[in-house]
């Protein structure tokens, strides 16, 4: 297609493009208007692709030009016809030609996003286009070409790994590229490597079959002049390592060497270092066998402990900021990025297996999700070797724990009382990192590490007064359990908590975080009734911390009171003196500052500890969570129609629902006169709204609200059964491992409303939808199990609904609810089932179905009177309707028969 831009059009564009840099709103505002209005125009990603790559006008910037280029990458996604676009494919590649490194770079990206909406089908030719530029191109083309093909591996490397006309591209792409590492230029052998990583993790067949060649040129690249070639080569042993360990293993001796020499012998290329000693994290998770990593301890782990240690440039700016800070206001580029806890997924411990924990997995698999548990737990959030160093060293701990402190006490030691701060500080930074995996056996070092630990709560260095705050909070466990069992080393608590209490209003701010995260650490591991006397002071640490914490503190500060709410009971006068002051912080936020997020998280916390307590405070609160729900989904409609409109963030919907879920629960049935009194909005509508979010924490959120509405306000969703339904079997049908908490909150939201309301006409949707969700493979224990209540359930008023489908179900469900552990929620889906049966004997008349559920029913210690009676008069009907011969038969296969016969009666 021969196309040619209109001068005039051109310049107006640039324009327009320049404006949407200027640094005033206004100006910038009114060009991104404009830019909106050109988009409409037929060849708008044309005249932006000729800015991007053949303008030569003196009046273009490169930020201009990149300003284009990424406008085209955007237009991109919406644009369907840009495969028929000869123009915009034919000409884009020129963009890797130019002299400008961030028009290459942009470049680079729009052909990424240009082949990740055609693929190879729509665009064969690009592939074979890009690793031309970089065999028959020298210097920048040939850089921006491999960088190009770096982008598209990254973004599409499963494009590549389909099959496409009878071939898979990446057949011919590996070799190709393998080859390419050969290139005279280091960045293009870089980028290239890092196009192979990408493509590695696919574990494609395509792959794996070159990785014999692939690990015979990394051994020759490991040696390579460049830093960011090294960096990739053990980035690459590190893919190898998590793809195919086996083929690892001949050579794993001199990697782990090579990976040590890149940690030790890098010190001015963090980055080699850094990856190096990620390879050596990742061979601590790995399932190469323990007896393999066991030799190389005594070198790895002294590598570690050193790459604790501050660096001398980090020293001389520790050591020049360590002025008291506690009263600076806190920098807004020191602030993190923060996020909405995600509201977890209502949950049947199962005394058979371990408890899941809210994402779905059981718990012995689940990352630790604390923020405080960083290893320096600093403002600092970076990823840096030290980290990588205090993780290896922890990981290691848990997979070998006598083997690794045989080697490091000894260090330790020696120079956990150094004069030099540094080298104190990473001491107990290391006590810190083991105590997880390494306590049982450093057990005899804790009596003796203890006290010494509570003396360094009062070091010059804050950085050691910080990092022992940290290291107290991981063994908050052992000390704990001593006070609680009345060990040797019970008196170590009120020895270690009142100390660390005190650090809550240190000078200086990193400590002030340090010591109230492991506070909470604390409160959590000690019985309730052991911190009860500790209320007082701890109320009166928090209130002084409230008068003096800034911004960033403050997070911290809300979790501590968080945790010790749920924790043990306040009295009024502590109460009174607590809730004015989250109050008076409530009302100087903005209804769009994010600092309100952990405020609410908190004081959906207070509401639902402190039940009718709070109802003084009740209304405010709520009107206000109410409104921000309501801007937020109103704003949302307006920016899908408003171009220059800012999304809002999804945390404000998240905690609002979360807030207004803690008013619920706390206040119980008396929630419905509170969100009755509410005239200017109302809840159920705007809760509607939220079941149709994008967001899968939006909907989990929104789904237990329903859950704790239809216990404590039924009547309040009698008119909205229809939608909130429809809602639900959305939410079944379009089931993904990535969502099955939110359907887990809605299935179980399904049966609280079954208890207190009529869904006789909802049922034969709901129904079947239940059964193949029971019956449905690759979902996990927990869903499954609430299914299992949630179907049970539905017997207790619609049994007769229930009964024909019984068959369908019985068997899968009798396997989900045996091992439940026993409460209201067992009981009440026992009842139900009990009634079902009852309206649909023959569906166990198959002997081995009745032999199961008289096990089931065996295995339920002690069910309530009524339930008792109810599966009694079950068994004695069956026991009339087969008949003594066959009943005799079928009680001796029963487990613990003799049991079965004198717990009901039989």
């Amino acid at each position: 297609m021969s196309w040619n831009p209109d001068i005039t059009a051109v310049t107006q564009l640039h324009e327009i493009l320049q404006g949407t840099l200027s640094s005033d709103p206004t100006i910038r505002t009114a060009a991104t208007n404009a830019l909106s209005q050109a988009k409409t125009q037929a060849d708008f990603a044309n005249y932006l692709l000729y800015i991007l790559v053949l303008d030569s006008s003196s009046g273009v910037t490169p930020q201009v030009k990149a300003s284009a280029g990424l406008a085209l990458k955007n237009s991109i996604y919406k644009d369907f016809s840009i495969g028929g676009n000869t123009y915009l494919l034919g000409n884009v590649c020129k963009g890797l030609s130019s002299d400008v490194a961030l028009v290459r770079n942009i470049t680079g990206t729009v052909i990424s996003s240009i082949f990740a909406s055609l693929g190879v089908s729509k665009w064969p030719s690009i592939i074979p286009e890009l690793i031309g530029l970089v065999e028959g191109q020298a210097g920048a083309t040939a850089e921006g070409a491999a960088n190009t093909l770096t982008k598209i591996c990254e973004d599409s490397g499963h494009i590549l790994n389909a099959h496409v006309q009878g071939g898979v591209p990446l057949d011919f792409i590996v070799p190709k590229f393998i080859e390419l590492t050969h290139s005279n230029s280091p960045k293009v052998r870089a980028d290239i490597l890092n196009s192979l990583n990408h493509l590695m993790l696919l574990k494609s067949q395509s792959f794996l079959v070159y990785l014999d060649d692939f690990l015979t040129r990394l051994f020759t690249l490991a040696v390579d002049p460049s830093a960011e070639v090294r960096r990739n080569v053990c980035a690459s042993f590190t893919n190898v390592l998590e793809t195919r360990p086996d083929k690892l293993v001949p050579y794993l001796n001199d990697v782990i060497n090579y990976a040590l020499h890149s940690i030790t012998e890098n010190a001015n290329d963090e980055g080699v270092a850094l990856e190096a000693c990620e390879f050596l994290l990742s061979l601590s998770t790995s399932d190469i066998p323990d007896d393999m990593i066991r030799p190389h301890l005594a070198n790895i782990l002294p590598v570690l402990l050193a790459k604790l240690v501050y660096t001398e440039d980090e020293v001389a700016e520790i050591e020049a900021q360590d002025e008291e800070d506690a009263n600076q206001e806190d920098k807004d580029e020191d602030i993190r990025p923060t996020a909405a806890k995600v509201k977890t997924t209502h949950t049947n411990k199962n005394t058979s297996n371990q408890q899941a924990s809210a994402n779905g997995e059981n718990n012995d698999d689940a990352e630790d999700d604390d923020e405080d548990d960083d290893d320096d737990d600093d403002y600092n959030t970076e990823w840096t070797i030290r980290r990588c160093a205090g993780a290896t060293l922890d990981v290691l701990t848990s997979v070998l724990p006598s083997e690794v402190l045989d080697i490091i006490l000894p260090i330790l030691r020696s120079n956990i009382t150094s004069e030099q701060w540094p080298i104190r500080e990473a001491s107990i930074l290391a006590f810190g990192a083991v105590a997880e995996g390494g306590s049982e056996y450093a057990e005899a070092q804790l009596p003796a590490l203890i006290p010494y630990l509570v003396e360094r709560l009062r070091d010059p260095s804050s950085s050691v007064r910080q990092i022992t705050c940290w290291t107290l909070g991981r063994y908050a466990p052992w000390i704990c359990s001593q006070a609680s069992e009345g060990g040797s080393f019970s008196g170590y608590f009120d020895a270690t908590f009142g100390v660390v209490l005190q650090c809550c209003l240190d000078v200086k701010k990193t400590v002030q975080q340090s010591s109230c995260s492991a506070v909470a650490h604390f409160i959590e591991s000690i019985a309730p009734e052991l911190i009860q006397p500790y209320s007082a002071d701890l109320i009166n640490t928090f209130e002084r911390c409230f008068q003096t914490y800034k911004r960033i503190n403050l997070i911290v500060l809300y979790d501590a009171l968080q945790t010790l709410i749920d924790r043990i009971e306040l009295t009024d006068e502590q109460i009174s003196r607590i809730l004015p002051i989250l109050l008076s912080k409530w009302e100087v936020l903005s209804d769009d500052d994010k600092e309100l997020w952990p405020l609410l998280e908190c004081m959906s916390s207070v509401a639902v500890s402190l039940g009718h307590k709070f109802a003084p405070y009740a209304l405010q609160v709520y009107e206000r969570a109410l409104r921000i729900l309501s801007n937020c989904l109103e704003m949302e409609k307006m920016v899908s129609v408003t171009p220059g409109l800012v999304t809002p963030e999804k945390d404000f919907i998240i905690t609002s629902v979360d807030l207004i879920d803690g008013l619920v629960q706390g206040l119980e049935e008396h929630s419905l006169g509170l969100i009755n009194s509410c005239t200017t909005l109302q809840l159920m509508p705007l809760l509607l709204e939220t079941f149709n979010d994008t967001i899968d924490d939006v909907r989990q959120s929104s789904f237990a609200l329903l859950g704790d509405l239809a216990i404590n306000t039924p009547s309040l969703l009698q008119p909205y059964l229809s939608d909130i339904f429809g809602s639900v079997a959305a939410e079944i049908i379009a089931r993904s491992e990535n969502n099955f908490p939110v359907v887990n909150n809605a299935v179980w939201a399904t049966g609280e409303m079954s208890l207190r309301l009529n869904l006789g006409a909802y049922l034969d949707r709901l129904s079947p939808l239940l059964i193949d969700l029971l019956k449905a493979p690759a979902v996990n224990d927990t869903l499954l199990e609430n299914t299992a209540i949630t179907l049970g359930r539905f017997g207790v008023n619609h049994s007769e609904h229930l009964s024909s489908h019984l068959p369908e179900f019985i068997t899968p469900w009798i396997q989900h609810v045996t091992y439940l552990e026993e409460n209201e929620e067992k009981e009440s889906a026992f009842s139900g089932m009990i009634n079902i049966i009852k309206a649909n004997p023959t569906a166990l008349n198959n002997h081995e179905t009745l032999i199961m559920f008289m096990n089931c029913v065996n295995s339920y210690a002690e069910p309530g009177p009524k339930l008792a009676g109810e599966i009694r008069e079950v068994l004695l009907a069956y026991k009339e309707l087969l008949g003594a011969d066959v009943w005799s038969g079928i009680v001796s296969s029963v487990a613990n028969s003799l049991e079965l016969i004198h717990n009901f009666g039989l």
